[in-house]
């Protein structure tokens, strides 16, 4: 959509630009139509062509825990899956700027409205080591007490020496996550 926009106005959109608008089709396409039927997902990947992370890849961004994840073949972009229970669909990219997200937002909101029951999430801000992480989103509760949310994280580099080596982008991912009702996650 934000590619479209910008070619109907004549100019022509950068190229994180339009990386983003892919992400934001991917991110609707699998983690908003496809998730949460895992086996959709993992034959929608296999269809894409999708290159399957290896378990130490996995590891390297999960840690401990279970997820599969895939290189989408678009400059490091992944698709992931966590497993309850926090079950989670995500799309994650490098990107020099945040950017305009009003393409996010438009596939968001479509998809809330068709859901319903959202409300706003206090945003998250915190740091590990020298990553600073923020996310904002939007939540509701589920029948049997699981909560729903959509949200957007960004993080960036706080080290003023990495920053100053060039550590300056941004990596964005995107989340639609069905968590466990409160006291079952303690």
């Amino acid at each position: 959509m934000v590619l479209l926009l910008a070619l109907i106005a004549g100019a022509s959109p950068s190229e994180a630009d339009q990386r983003q608008a892919r992400m934001t089709t991917l991110y609707d396409q699998v983690c908003l139509r496809t998730f949460p039927d895992d086996a959709a997902v993992v034959a929608l990947m296999k269809a894409r062509n999708a290159r399957e992370l290896t378990p130490d890849e996995v590891k390297v961004t999960m840690r401990d825990d279970p997820a599969r994840g895939w290189d989408v073949h678009d400059g490091g972009a992944t698709v992931w899956i966590e497993f309850p229970p926090f079950h989670a669909c995500s799309v994650r990219w490098n990107t020099p700027s945040i950017g305009d997200l009003s393409a996010y937002r438009t596939i968001a909101k479509a998809y809330q409205s068709r859901t319903g029951g959202y409300t706003p999430i206090t945003p998250m801000e915190g740091d590990q080591g020298d990553i600073h992480i923020h996310a904002v989103g939007e939540q509701r509760t589920l029948p049997d007490k699981r909560t729903e949310s959509l949200f957007i994280f960004d993080q960036h580099i706080t080290d003023p020496k990495r920053r100053a080596a060039g550590d300056t982008g941004v990596s964005l991912r995107f989340v639609h996550q069905f968590a466990p009702p409160e006291e079952m996650a303690k």
